[in-house]
């Protein structure tokens, strides 16, 4: 998938665990709100570890990652999807890329019979909430959640229905 000059693509364990985990490195601000430490260093791993997640990279014209995507297919219904995470590079944020990947990605989860999509924002990320309430997210509930790590936070469910 082609996202203005980005180029968007499927990640697959192994080959591109030590792209990603590159990736977390140069994130360590997102990583330590959501996990409350410092990154991993078997974190890109431990997300490929996980059956049903399905993991994109954003590529820059010098086919550098400079961003993922994990998503979740049929998840929490069948026709709904969930992203689990959209991280960028610091020096990608702040120049609307990742609201055209979200726009791009919307049209392609129509396409492929989605009609909604879930996210958790955590309560204390504020530039996440006005993120996703800006590109069309509306406040479902708020939950008390807990990492495999036991670091406990609050989260935003949020939802966009998509038209198709």
């Amino acid at each position: 998938m082609i996202v203005d000059d980005y180029y968007v693509a499927r990640l697959n364990r192994g080959e591109h665990t030590g792209d990603l985990q590159a990736l977390y490195g140069r994130c360590p601000d997102y990583l330590r709100m959501a996990f409350g430490e410092p990154v991993r260093a078997t974190a890109a791993e431990e997300d490929f570890a996980l059956d049903r997640n399905m993991i994109y990279g954003i590529y820059s014209r010098d086919a550098e990652l400079i961003g993922a995507l994990e998503m979740l297919r049929d998840y929490p219904k069948p026709d709904e999807w969930w992203i689990g995470l959209l991280m960028l590079d610091p020096r990608a944020r702040g120049h609307g890329l990742g609201e055209r990947i979200c726009r791009t990605t919307f049209d392609w989860i129509v396409r492929e019979g989605g009609r909604a999509v879930w996210i958790a924002v955590l309560t204390h990320n504020e530039p996440a909430q006005r993120f996703w309430t800006r590109i069309g997210f509306e406040e479902m509930e708020r939950q008390p959640y807990v990492e495999k790590n036991g670091f406990e936070s609050m989260v935003i469910l949020m939802k966009r229905k998509l038209l198709g």
